[in-house]
């Protein structure tokens, strides 16, 4: 897919969308309209000329990520590229027949076997028993008033980092949760592998989620991806409440 002559004034008009605190999700799409449509129209024999965009695009994405946790640089036109690339990469047609690789590399198959490790009967106690009648019920005490996890992580970081999380946020951070939840990649990684490697596959659906919510939580995901602090702090805390719920 060769380069379109005007696509840093593409890149340039969505984050004018993007970064206004008035932009709207109409506009962002419509911002990546013209993109997406070269991506389609690269068809067959064009298949490598996609695999290969969507690859570099990937790879850029993932990089520049990285490299803004653990290294201090500006440079307005790679990030604004890197928010570009991000939703893009989500508006690109992708078969999904399979896991992506970077699932596949942290399933550990090997220790996820059926093994034998006993044998036997199961020996029922022959008559009759007589069982109890049930007693009367004690008092029904309030149970004593409780701050819901969530809660506690959304006033936690309303301290730390000076922000303003509220209702809508919660609302979405909920709606995460179920998705990751209802994931059985997801699931299998955590099961079989070790935590290091789990929180790879985690990380990576988490982000896949996020990229989903734009829409509808068009609030939220910026946040998660304007606040690294916040998102790090709020990223660690999903991926416990996910082993808590798992091994619960």
């Amino acid at each position: 897919m060769r380069h379109a002559p005007g696509a840093q004034a593409e890149v340039n008009r969505f984050a004018e969308v993007y970064f206004n605190p008035k932009g709207t999700q109409d506009k962002l799409h419509a911002a990546l309209a013209p993109a997406v449509e070269r991506y389609k129209a690269a068809a067959s024999p064009g298949q490598d000329d996609r695999a290969a965009f969507r690859g570099h695009l990937q790879d850029y994405v993932r990089l520049y990520a990285y490299l803004s946790q653990v290294i201090s640089f500006v440079d307005a036109d790679l990030e604004r590229l890197y928010v570009y690339g991000r939703l893009l990469l989500r508006k690109l047609p992708v078969s999904r027949e399979r896991l992506p690789v970077e699932i596949q590399q942290n399933i550990d198959i090997e220790s996820y076997r059926l093994q034998k490790t006993s044998s036997g009967k199961i020996k029922l106690e022959r008559g009759a028993k007589e069982i109890g009648p049930i007693g009367p019920k004690g008092p029904v005490l309030p149970a004593p008033e409780k701050v819901e996890p969530l809660s506690r992580i959304i006033q936690e970081l309303n301290q730390r980092f000076g922000v303003n999380l509220g209702d809508d946020v919660q609302n979405s951070i909920r709606q995460l949760q179920a998705s990751l939840t209802g994931d059985p990649a997801l699931e299998a990684s955590v099961r079989i592998n070790t935590p290091e490697n789990a929180r790879l596959t985690f990380n990576h659906i988490f982000n896949d989620r996020l990229q989903e919510m734009v829409d509808g939580h068009f609030q939220f995901y910026k946040l998660i991806n304007e606040d690294p602090e916040v998102a790090r702090e709020l990223l660690d805390w999903l991926f416990e409440q996910y082993l808590k719920r798992l091994k619960g």
